[in-house]
This record gives C-alpha cells, sequence and structure tokens, in this order.
C-alpha cells in the first residue's frame, strides 16, 4: 500500500468518525426534544397548559373504552381546571387521508382523586439551541466539505456523451 492510498483511508475513515460522533450528539438531542416536563399541582394549571397525567388504576379503568386502550399516562392540553376536577382534551385517533391529517380528540373530566400525578410541558430554551448549533455545524460542515472537495480536484469529470455511429449498408443491384 502507498502512501498517498494509506493516507486516502485513513482520511476516509476519520470522516466516518466524525458523522457518528455528529449523529450521536444529534439523536440525544432529538431523543430529549426541545420540551420538559415539571411536577406541577391541579391548582396550578390553567386552560391551555400542555400537560401529562398520571390517572389512577381506577380512573383509567373508567376511560379505558373511551381511548382506546393505551396505558395510564395521558397527554393533552387543558381546557378548565379547578381544585376539584381537571377537563383534559386529549388526542384519540389520528386519521391520514393522502395529505391530509386530521386528529380527533376526546374531552375528558378527571376528578383530582383519579390524578396521581401531572406535568406540565415547557420548552427548554438550552436543549433547542444546542440542537439548532449543533444542525448549524452539522450544515457547515457538510458544505465546507463539499467546496473543498471541489476545490481539490476529487470530482470526476463528466463523461463524454457517446456518439452515434451511423451504419451505411449498400447494397448492389447489378
Amino acid at each position: 500500500m502507498t502512501g498517498t492510498q494509506h493516507h486516502a483511508l485513513s482520511a476516509a475513515g476519520a470522516h466516518h468518525r466524525f458523522t457518528a460522533v455528529v449523529a450521536a450528539l444529534c439523536a440525544t438531542l432529538f431523543a430529549g426534544a426541545c420540551h420538559t416536563y415539571s411536577p406541577v399541582s391541579l391548582t396550578d394549571v390553567t386552560p391551555g397548559d400542555r400537560v401529562r397525567t398520571l390517572v389512577t388504576q381506577a380512573q383509567y379503568e373508567e376511560f379505558d373504552e373511551l381511548l382506546f386502550g393505551g396505558d395510564r399516562v395521558m397527554e393533552g392540553t387543558v381546557v378548565e381546571a379547578d381544585a376539584g376536577t381537571m377537563l383534559l382534551e386529549v388526542p384519540v385517533v389520528t386519521v391520514a387521508e393522502g395529505i391530509r391529517v386530521e386528529s380527533y380528540h376526546q374531552r375528558l373530566r378527571i376528578p383530582a382523586q383519579g390524578l396521581a400525578d401531572i406535568e406540565i410541558r415547557s420548552l427548554s430554551r438550552g436543549r433547542t439551541y444546542g440542537l439548532a448549533g449543533i444542525l448549524g455545524v452539522v450544515v457547515g460542515a457538510i458544505a465546507w466539505d463539499q467546496f473543498r472537495g471541489s476545490r481539490r480536484g476529487d470530482a470526476r469529470p463528466p463523461i463524454p456523451p457517446e456518439e452515434d455511429i451511423a451504419v451505411v449498408i449498400r447494397i448492389s443491384f447489378q
């Protein structure tokens, strides 16, 4: 193996390692998304808040046929809330017809004793800025790599078009 071939192979390996590291960082940020959930009491939620609730087993059994199965954790939007109950709008079914997507929601009135836990959803600025920064670096690295590749002469010249060859057959009738 010549020195040039060895250098090309090690550069390709470094490029793949860089891609793997960037992919792992992006996967970590996407896994956590840009939102966080914080514990809150029933009296602190207001209409319009996005919440995640854990209902008691008894409450879950009451809602089982309304929600088409699922688990005891429900995410939805608060419609009304007071010290005794919470009216929560939860997605039940999402139907896709062509390019149109419709979500159907169910409003559930949950008594305070039916709620085991409530968490409010909020935007995490640190995660959002981190994700935007990493995506900017990835796009910049790809653009830089493409720019350098075209300047290094790595790009192959275009393949010349094949010429049409006309075959002339002469038949003589004498």
